[in-house]
């Protein structure tokens, strides 16, 4: 038996190697001209793998019952379990898991030395054009050359980072087989704003919690605290911004006004604040305006901030504040607003929502309801997650569900 894997990320890798390890022939088939190119990019290069507190609750998605059921058959204690094999030691770091040497190269290296081991074909810059069900056959078409398969497991990815590899090209064919899209949007992406963003804030960050807002009301399911990053071209960036980013797109679409707020000093009441700002007015009256929030903010933001709520001359005393003039300057260092006005683009997002339409799955094996032995792994269904290493163990999840399924007879 023959079993094609086409996609040679992190779920291909995993799929590959567990029907190897079944006995399975296998050949993977992958665009780039390098296995695993995304994982070899993931957290900087550092391979946050997992998360130790994987649940559905961390995952976007049309159908969390489904990814519930995949998650309680092969989840983080199954996953440590094969990276144990693997002969991958793992270090915690809070709740996300790393490779020891927090290098996602050793991750790929292991891997790798299995497929070797087993004999696993592996075909390089060959992009998937079709994919065709000839009686008991697949042929995989592509590039004036046709490869033939007993089973196939899809494991390409969608749109997102197509730098890496995924750039969604696999999805006609699927459609053509029977399978429906659920829209493909960009997720995990850096967020584009008004009011403009002076360049001379660009690589700047604040740090508090992040909210979005329309009609006065919080869109988001959970709270999200961490740092943004101001970018160039007036783009907010950083943790907060990327998992906010995932609830955007509706609204986006139906052109309904929304705003990004965020709360600095969450730990600060804003009386407190103000009792701050006024002792170092007192202690210092001499001190020019632009030195009155050094340490408070970032020295790159002090100017932009200034400007934007009023303050031109940023030489002026700080005697010459009143307390009104104080209070309002606490009031808006707590209280930062932004109108989103769009997302960046495919190479910034870090995981695509949408794909596959998982009714069309079986959750306890990952074959298509629609194709016989056609499998699906990782980011190419309907499924993905927060950052902190969810996404990945998604590719080991079905990667290993998916394996596993093709190469049982």
């Amino acid at each position: 038996m023959l079993i094609t894997v086409i996609g040679g990320g992190a779920a291909g890798l995993m799929s590959a190697t567990v029907a190897a390890w079944n006995g399975a022939k296998v050949r993977i088939i992958e665009r780039k001209g390098k296995l695993a190119k995304k994982l070899l990019a993931s957290s900087n290069g550092r391979g946050n793998f997992s998360n130790l507190d994987t649940n559905e609750t961390h995952y976007y998605s049309n159908n969390l019952p489904f990814v519930k059921k995949v998650l309680d058959i092969f989840g983080v204690v199954q996953t440590l379990s094969v990276f144990e094999e693997l002969g991958i030691m793992v270090k915690e770091k809070g709740t996300k898991l790393f490779p020891y040497t927090e290098k996602s190269k050793d991750i790929v290296t292991n891997f790798i030395y299995e497929l070797e081991k087993h004999n696993v074909e592996v075909v390089l810059n060959f992009q998937v054009d079709q994919i065709i069900k000839d009686n008991e056959k697949f042929l995989i078409k592509g590039q004036h050359r046709v490869f033939h398969s007993d089973k196939v497991i899809v494991a390409t990815g969608g749109n997102s980072s197509p730098q890496y590899g995924s750039n969604g090209s696999i999805f006609p064919t699927l459609q053509d087989l029977g399978h429906s899209i659920v829209e493909l949007r960009p997720g995990l992406v850096p967020l584009k704003v008004k009011p403009h963003i002076d360049k001379n804030a660009a690589g700047s960050k604040l740090e508090g919690d992040v909210f979005l807002v329309v009609k006065n009301c919080e869109i988001a399911s959970k709270l999200y605290t961490g740092e943004v990053l101001f970018k160039q071209d007036d783009v907010l960036s950083g943790i907060p911004i990327l998992e906010l980013s995932n609830y955007v797109h509706d609204y986006l679409e139906q052109n309904t006004p929304l705003f990004l707020k965020i709360v600095p000093f969450p730990q600060y009441s804003q009386r407190s604040l103000v009792d701050f700002l006024t002792k170092k007015v007192r202690l210092k009256p001499e001190r020019p305006l632009k030195l009155l929030l050094v340490s408070i903010i970032d020295e790159r933001l002090i100017p932009y901030f200034l400007a934007k709520i009023g303050f031109e001359d940023l030489q002026t005393p700080v005697s010459s504040l009143n307390d009104k003039d104080i209070e309002m300057l606490a009031d808006k260092l707590k209280d930062w607003n932004f109108e989103v006005v769009g997302t960046t683009s495919w190479k910034d997002s870090q995981v695509s929502l949408g794909g596959i339409n998982t009714t069309e799955i079986d959750p306890y094996t990952l074959e298509s309801t629609i194709v016989p032995d056609l499998f699906f792994a990782g980011e190419v269904m309907d499924v993905a997650g927060e950052s902190g290493g969810y996404n990945l163990q998604w590719s080991w999840s079905t990667g290993y569900l998916a394996g596993s399924s093709a190469s049982s007879e």
